[in-house]
C-alpha cells in the first residue's frame, strides 16, 4: 500500500514537510505527551500527524507516520528491538494515517479548516478512526503475544483515552487555523509555553519510570502488579527468577495461577477484598502462604500488599519474598532445641538407671563371694553382672548423646586418628566394600578426645555399610575448610571462621527427607529389630556438639549420604626456641 499511494503524494513545499516528519521522529522517539483533563496525556506525535493529513493529505503522511514508527521502536529504546517489530509499528501508522486522511478527505475535510460546524463532522471522524485503526491491531498484537484477550486489552489499555485522540484532533485544527491568521511567529510565540512544559513534564516522568524501572529490575523479592480483576500486568525480574515463569508469558493471565489449588478460592477471595476496600487479612499484614512454579512444585511465600491509585485505573501490587531458606533453618533449628531438650533428659535418665545399676552389681559382687565356684546360683550371679554392666554400657551412650560423658580433650591431627583407624575400619566392612581415606597433605588439627571421634567415624562407618548390602564404596575424608558468613548460617548454629572438616559419603540406598528428620533423635532406627539401638547417629551428634562443632546430612534416596562434620580449627602451638639456639 505504501509503495502503491506514495507517488499520488504532493512533496512540494518540501520544507514544511521534512519539518513535520522531524517533528513526528522526535516526539515519538521520546514519547512526548502533553497533559489534558483527569490525570490523561495527549500525545504531541499524534497532533503533528493529524496536522500533516490536513495540510499534506493521507498520501504525503504515510512518511511522517513511518517516520514516527521507525523512531518509536529504534530511537530512546532501552534493548534494540527486532526488525519485524520495527517494521510491524510503521506499517500500523501508515494504514492509520492512509485510513483516517481519507475519511477525513472524503467527508468534506479541506487543507484550511475554519472554526465552525462544517469541520466538526470530519475532524471528528478522521480522529476516531485513527484511533481505531491504530488501537485495535496493536491490542491483538499483544494478546497474540502475551496470551491474552484482544477485547480485555483494548477495553482495559485503549478504551479510556478515546476522548484524547478527539481533543488531540481539535489542537492540530485550531494550531493551523492560528498559523494561517496570524503566522509562523504568532504560532511559535504561543506555543513555546506549553512546550517548555512538556518538555520538563517528560522529562520528570522519564526519570522517574527510570527510578521505577531500576527498583522493580534490582529488587530482590518478586514485585507482581494486578488490575482490578487480578490480571497481572507487571511482573519483575526477580518474580520470573522466582516462579519460573517468563515475563511475556503470564502478563494478562489471572494471578490464580501462582496460587496453590488448594488454597486458591480463599486467596483470590483475600486480594480482591483488600483491592476493593483496603480490608481483611491482607490488610498491613504479611502473611506466609504458598507459591506455585511453573513446573507446578509449590513453595513458601511471604506476600504483602499495597493498593496504588484510587480510580478505575488502580492497582494492587504485590511484593513476594520466597522464604523456602528461612524454613529450612527454622526447621533445623528446632531440631537442634529438640535434641538439647532429649539430651538433657537422657542425662538425668543415665544418672538414675546408673546409680540403680552400681546398687544391682554392688549385690551381685557379694553374691559371687558368698557362693562357691560349683554352686549352681554362681552362673545365674554371673549373668546378672553381666547384665549389669551391659546397661552401664548402655548408659555410657546416653551421657555421649547428652554430652556429659567425662572426656580427656588434647591436640592431634585429625587425619592421623582416621589413618589409624583403616586396618580395623576394613575388617568390619567386608570384601564387598571398598573403603577410602583420603587426608589432606598438611595436618588438620583439633583439640578434642580422639577416643570419642574415633567412636564418631566408627558410627558413621558402619551406618554406611550397613546401606550398603549388596556392596559400594565408602569415602572418609579430611579436610580444612573456611566458612564465611553465608555457609557458616546454614549450619544454624555454625560461626564463620577456620573449620576441620570430617566427611564420610556412601553410595548406598539413601536417606528420604521425613527419615532426614529423625535421624539423630535418641532410639529412632530404620533397622529391623535386634539390628540395632538408634543411638549411633544420637551418639555421634552428643560428640560432635560437645567438641563445638556442627553435622549436616545430605542425601536423597537411591543416591547415597553424605555426612559432613565440622570442628574447629586448632591453632598449632609454635615451639619456642630452646636455649642453645637463644645463646647461638
Amino acid at each position: 500500500m505504501f509503495c502503491a499511494f506514495l507517488p499520488f503524494a504532493a512533496f512540494t513545499p518540501l520544507l514544511p514537510l521534512i519539518l513535520l516528519i522531524l517533528l513526528s521522529s522526535l516526539t515519538s522517539a521520546f514519547k512526548v505527551q502533553f497533559p489534558i483533563a483527569s490525570g490523561s496525556n495527549m500525545s504531541v506525535s499524534y497532533v503533528v500527524d493529524i496536522a500533516a493529513l490536513i495540510l499534506r493529505g493521507p498520501h504525503a503522511t504515510m512518511l511522517v507516520g513511518a517516520a514516527g514508527g521507525w523512531s518509536q521502536s529504534t530511537l530512546n529504546a532501552k534493548a534494540p528491538n527486532p526488525l519485524y517489530r520495527t517494521l510491524f509499528n510503521m506499517a500500523i501508522l501508515v494504514l492509520t494515517v492512509q485510513a483516517a486522511g481519507q475519511v477525513y478527505w472524503r467527508l468534506g475535510g479541506t487543507a484550511h479548516p475554519r472554526p465552525g460546524t462544517q469541520i466538526v463532522v470530519p475532524l471528528g471522524a478522521m480522529a476516531f478512526t485513527y484511533f481505531f485503526v491504530n488501537t485495535i491491531p496493536i491490542a491483538i498484537a499483544i494478546a497474540l503475544t502475551t496470551n491474552q484477550s484482544p477485547w480485555r486489552i483494548w477495553r482495559t489499555d485503549f478504551a479510556s483515552s478515546a476522548p484524547s485522540y478527539m481533543i488531540g484532533a481539535a489542537a492540530a485544527a485550531a494550531i493551523i487555523s492560528v498559523t494561517e491568521s496570524s503566522g509562523y511567529w504568532m504560532t511559535l510565540l504561543l506555543a513555546s509555553a506549553p512546550l517548555y512544559l512538556t518538555y520538563k513534564l517528560y522529562r520528570a516522568g522519564a526519570e522517574s519510570e527510570a527510578r521505577q524501572g531500576a527498583i522493580l529490575e534490582a529488587a530482590h523479592d518478586a514485585i507482581i502488579t494486578m488490575d482490578a480483576r487480578l490480571n497481572i500486568r507487571e511482573f519483575n525480574p526477580a518474580a520470573e527468577r522466582m516462579f519460573g515463569y517468563a515475563r511475556l508469558d503470564v502478563l494478562g493471565r489471572n494471578v490464580e495461577l501462582l496460587l496453590p489449588p488448594a488454597q486458591r478460592a480463599r486467596h483470590v477471595i483475600e486480594l480482591t477484598e483488600y483491592f476493593a476496600h483496603s480490608s481483611g487479612p491482607l490488610a498491613g499484614h504479611q502473611i506466609e502462604m504458598s507459591g506455585v512454579k511453573a513446573d507446578g512444585s509449590e513453595f513458601p511465600i511471604e506476600l504483602s500488599v499495597a493498593r496504588v491509585g484510587s480510580d478505575a485505573r488502580a492497582v494492587l501490587t504485590g511484593f513476594i519474598r520466597d522464604i523456602t531458606e528461612r524454613r529450612a533453618l527454622e526447621e533445623q533449628l528446632r531440631q537442634s532445641q529438640k535434641l538439647e531438650a532429649i539430651g538433657r533428659l537422657a542425662a538425668g535418665v543415665a544418672h538414675d538407671f546408673n546409680n540403680i545399676l552400681m546398687s544391682v552389681m554392688g549385690a551381685a559382687d557379694l553374691l559371687l563371694m558368698q557362693l562357691k565356684a560349683d554352686d549352681a546360683a554362681r552362673d545365674e550371679a554371673v549373668e546378672i553382672k553381666r547384665s549389669v554392666e551391659r546397661g552401664a554400657g548402655l548408659t555410657h551412650q546416653l551421657l555421649a548423646f547428652s554430652r556429659r560423658q567425662s572426656t580427656n580433650p588434647r591436640l592431634f591431627a585429625l587425619g592421623d586418628v582416621v589413618r589409624g583407624m583403616d586396618t580395623m575400619v576394613r575388617r568390619l566392612m567386608g570384601p564387598e566394600v571398598e573403603l577410602a581415606l583420603v587426608t589432606a597433605p598438611e595436618p588438620v588439627h583439633v583439640v578434642a578426645d580422639s577416643g570419642q571421634i574415633e567412636q564418631v567415624v566408627l558410627n558413621l562407618v558402619v551406618n554406611a555399610r550397613d546401606a550398603m548390602p549388596e556392596g559400594g564404596r565408602i569415602t572418609v575424608r579430611v579436610d580444612q575448610v573456611e566458612l564465611d558468613e553465608g555457609a557458616a548460617a546454614t549450619l544454624v548454629d555454625g560461626t564463620p571462621g577456620q573449620y576441620a572438616r570430617l566427611t564420610v559419603a556412601d553410595t548406598g540406598m539413601g536417606i528420604d527427607e521425613q527419615t532426614r528428620a529423625k535421624l539423630f533423635e535418641p532410639f529412632f532406627t530404620t533397622k529391623p529389630q535386634g539390628k540395632g539401638t538408634g543411638l549411633g547417629l544420637s551418639i555421634v551428634y552428643g560428640i560432635v556438639k560437645q567438641n563445638g562443632g556442627c553435622v549436616v546430612v545430605t542425601s536423597e534416596p537411591g543416591r547415597g549420604a553424605t555426612f559432613v562434620i565440622h570442628l574447629p580449627l586448632a591453632p598449632v602451638p609454635v615451639p619456642a626456641p630452646s636455649a642453645a639456639a637463644v645463646s647461638r
